[in-house]
């Protein structure tokens, strides 16, 4: 029975979509990108590969949609902490996003992945560069009205900031250790020489 006329559903749609991307971020997490393939995708899914197809046209497509979910995640962290009250907490709880143990692996993933994959490369470089580009904004406002204060550039306490996590995230992808807020606390007091 033909489909033309009917309306689209979109919350459906929605639905099937993220059962899809949370299937294949499952079977990329145990395999890596290139060791799942599209039939274990769409069984782990729960969705017919023919399904599959119709939301994604290939594994590559797919691999790009993951790698915008997470950047988009890291984009709305990054404003919920430029908009807080407190910008030392916000930063904080936002980087308990690291750890997620799953969410490290695949972000490691999508990082190996920019290697070799210049689709998956330019889009990592500019999202990583608008992330960057606000980070160093909102440090610059932060310090501008003393409510931090350092000796480093907006540019230098972003780069220590995100090398930080990113080394932290990588070392919970690959190791049983937990994350600490109390470190990340002393970290970010010791960078800032916080006044609070």
């Amino acid at each position: 029975m033909s489909n033309i006329g009917r309306p689209v559903n979109h919350a459906a749609r929605e639905a099937k979509i993220e059962r899809i991307i949370d299937g294949a971020i499952q079977c990329f997490v145990k395999k890596g990108f290139h060791g799942a393939g599209m039939s274990e995708i769409s069984r782990v899914a729960g969705v017919s590969q023919a399904s599959l197809y119709q939301y994604f046209d290939s594994k590559n497509d797919l691999i790009l949609e993951i790698a915008r979910k997470y950047f988009s995640r890291d984009m709305d962290a990054l404003k919920r902490i430029e908009s807080a009250k407190d910008f030392q907490t916000a930063l904080e709880q936002e980087a308990y996003l690291t750890g997620d143990k799953t969410g490290t692996i695949m972000y490691m993933e999508i990082l190996a992945e920019s290697s070799r994959n210049p689709e998956i490369k330019k889009l990592v470089l500019e999202s990583s560069k608008e992330l960057f580009n606000i980070s160093c904004s909102m440090f610059q406002r932060l310090l501008n009205t003393g409510e931090i204060n350092s000796h480093l550039t907006p540019e230098q306490i972003t780069h220590f900031i995100f090398a930080y996590i990113d080394g932290l995230s990588c070392h919970i992808a690959t190791t049983d250790a937990e994350y600490s807020s109390e470190q990340l606390r002393v970290f970010i007091h010791t960078l800032l020489r916080s006044k609070a």
